[in-house]
């Protein structure tokens, strides 16, 4: 039987391999660009790890209250030349793998599940890198003591402290959500059970009595986590799926 080799200009049906077209379209179908193009993501990431390292007061505002593309667009180029290269290469791999995907379905070799399931794979990466972009321009981090009694200002409601009940048994503090004076919401707040409302999470993070109740409380919003909690179950399900087809092949 004749055996289908990397580099061969047909593969034994006749047709061209796959990413061995000439021209635009060869390229952007290259499996060999995939590897390329990982490759420079993961050394422009190690990178900005020793960059950040060597300006720790500047690179910490990326884990600051603000969205990141206000700390890109903001920061001094030096330093964050790294994450605009990284940004750069996943547009590139986003291509190359819708690409691929096209160029997979136009050729249509073997069964629907061998065609499904590098799709299924490609669906859920692009659905993780949306999850990215979605995070980088709307998430937001706050953090601070509410005393009991009061109030913190969100978009489009307050957080009002209501009780804060510190003990070694069950501490916890109990908040309402409100705006114009109506309760939206109530919740009680207690290590690992935040409180979740309209997009942002609520989280515990200690309680205090002296000199008064209170509770610090860390007030974050992701807006692509739904889009990353989704793509990640369609990458692990086109990978088991795409594992279990080549090893019933062989």
């Amino acid at each position: 039987m004749d055996q289908f080799i990397p580099g061969n200009k047909k593969a034994p049906d006749g047709s061209a391999p796959f990413g061995a077209k000439k021209g635009l379209w060869g390229i952007l179908i290259s499996q060999r660009l995939a590897v390329w193009l990982m490759g420079l993501e993961i050394a422009a990431l190690l990178a900005g790890s020793f960059f950040m390292e060597q300006s720790k007061e500047v690179a910490g505002a990326m884990n600051g209250s603000f969205p990141l593309y206000l700390w890109i667009t903001g920061g001094p180029l030096a330093l964050t030349w790294w994450l605009w290269a990284a940004i750069l290469l996943l547009a590139l791999l986003t291509i190359n793998t819708l690409c691929c995907s096209i160029e997979s379905i136009k050729r249509k070799k073997g069964g629907l599940l061998t065609l499904l399931a590098p799709q299924i794979i490609h669906a859920g990466f692009l659905l993780i890198l949306v999850a990215h972009l979605a995070s980088s321009l709307g998430a937001s981090k706050l953090t601070g003591q509410l005393p009991q009694g009061a109030a913190a200002r969100l978009p489009g409601f307050d957080i009002f402290m209501d009780k804060v009940a510190a003990g070694p048994k069950k501490p916890y503090a109990q908040v309402e959500l409100v705006s114009g004076g109506a309760i939206l919401k109530r919740g009680v707040l207690s290590p690992n059970h935040p409180v979740f409302f309209r997009g942002y999470g609520i989280y515990l993070q200690g309680l205090t009595m002296e000199p008064y109740p209170a509770a610090y409380i860390e007030v974050s919003r992701e807006p692509g986590a739904t889009w990353a909690f989704f793509g990640g179950i369609l990458f692990t399900a086109g990978t088991v799926l795409l594992v279990l087809l080549k090893t019933g092949q062989e």
